[in-house]
């Protein structure tokens, strides 16, 4: 089997099983009730106008990677890089370990997860799990996952596409976490103080309680 065919079928496999995690959760979260409309609404204004376009952009550019990569893999050859092959299964790897956290992450938030930066009725701050020690382990799922695209395909374009994702994500957290001060208060502060916005902090800290949107 041709090597470039196989990591292929990688690449789709783990699109695939993110797509099936981020469905399946979808479809449990209160979100599944409002409109397309509302969903919008609601995320430029808890978001802000910048952050939701640069969302969308986001969104488009990687959709049109995901084509020019599956369908026409040889347009831009000088998009390709000469990785070895043991670099890519390296993305294979991490691709998995990401899709597993990012299983872990849902499953421990529950009704508590939302597509937009929206709080649920009755939420509390969440503190169970990956959000013992890490904020935001959701975008950290992410950053790997895409990292893994990029590793796995040699193509550039998934550098953009991991680039511009953490872009939108400096742009995000702060925005997502002064809601939660709002919302949570002192409780909030005192799980800053104890945790990390995408790892671990380096130093433990004191144990205790986040909510991820994304």
């Amino acid at each position: 089997m041709n090597g470039d065919f196989l990591f292929l079928m990688f690449f789709l496999v783990q699109f695939l099983g993110m797509i099936l995690i981020r469905s399946y959760y979808g479809l449990k979260s209160p979100d599944r009730k409002k409109s397309l409309r509302e969903l919008t609404k609601s995320a430029v204004e808890h978001e802000g106008r910048f952050s939701f376009i640069l969302l969308i952009l986001v969104g488009v550019f990687m959709v049109s990677a995901l084509i020019l990569y599956v369908w026409y893999p040889t347009l831009f050859p000088w998009l390709v890089l000469p990785f070895p092959d043991w670099l890519r299964w390296i993305g294979v790897i991490i691709g998995f370990i990401s899709l597993l956290l990012l299983w872990w992450i849902h499953s421990t938030l529950g009704l508590a997860f939302s597509k937009t930066l929206t709080l649920q009725k009755r939420q509390k701050v969440v503190v169970d799990g990956p959000y013992r020690r890490v904020r935001h382990p959701m975008y950290t799922a992410f950053l790997i996952y895409f990292l893994s695209w990029f590793l796995i395909s040699t193509n550039l374009l998934f550098i953009i596409v991991w680039f511009l994702f953490f872009v939108t994500l400096v742009a995000r957290m702060p925005t997502e976490e002064e809601m939660l001060i709002t919302q949570f208060g002192d409780e909030y502060r005192e799980y800053i103080k104890r945790t990390g916005r995408l790892f671990p902090p380096l130093r433990k800290k004191d144990d205790s309680n986040n909510t991820d949107q994304e």
